[in-house]
């Protein structure tokens, strides 16, 4: 037997819209993040500057690793090992000024020449960044060498304050250094 249609009255009312607003507490909420997150931003950043310690592994993986590599061993007749390196391991007067305004030209280290080009890290970096990562390089990969702080590295820069180019080799930077090359 066939079903009545159905009526009007079996269905549902039609939806509609109603006033309803966002609770306040939500709203309150909301508010209170966005507070909470411009004053993040633009505090944090003053603090970072202040106290933050330098992260010199990363240093050193930024600025050094792509040539020296991970090892400290450099890679054969093309970038010098910094790994139980005379350079490294010695004085700091002379890797500071490397670092400072990079070196064209021969170099000996370990037994072998080098003839590349390293580049100045002096206008990047600042006098603390310098001095741990100098740091990190001469208590890695077995080299036991003192730590270098940022007033060694002040006067460093301020020795060679003039200097606008790399240093021509080896034999320049020792001359420069007084050490017999």
């Amino acid at each position: 037997m066939p079903q009545p249609p159905q009526t009007r009255k079996s269905e549902h009312a039609d939806p509609h819209e109603q006033y309803n607003p966002v609770p306040r507490v939500v709203l309150g909420l909301v508010l209170a993040l966005v507070v909470w997150a411009i004053g993040y931003i633009v505090l944090a950043p003053q603090e970072a500057a202040a106290g933050a310690a330098i992260d010199a592994r990363q240093l050193f993986v930024a600025k050094c690793q792509a040539c020296h590599q991970a090892s400290g061993q450099g890679l054969p007749g093309v970038f010098p090992p910094l790994a139980g390196a005379a350079w490294v391991t010695g004085a700091p007067e002379a890797p500071l000024q490397i670092v400072l305004h990079g070196m064209n030209g021969a170099i000996e280290v370990s037994g072998t020449t080098y003839s590349g080009a390293m580049p100045a890290f002096g206008e990047q970096m600042s006098d603390a960044e310098i001095a741990a990562l100098l740091t990190h390089i001469r208590s890695q990969w077995g080299n036991a060498s003192a730590a270098v702080d940022a007033a060694t590295v002040q006067a460093a820069r301020q020795a060679s304050a003039g200097r606008t180019a790399p240093w021509n080799g080896a034999a320049e930077l020792l001359t420069f250094l007084g050490a017999a090359p």
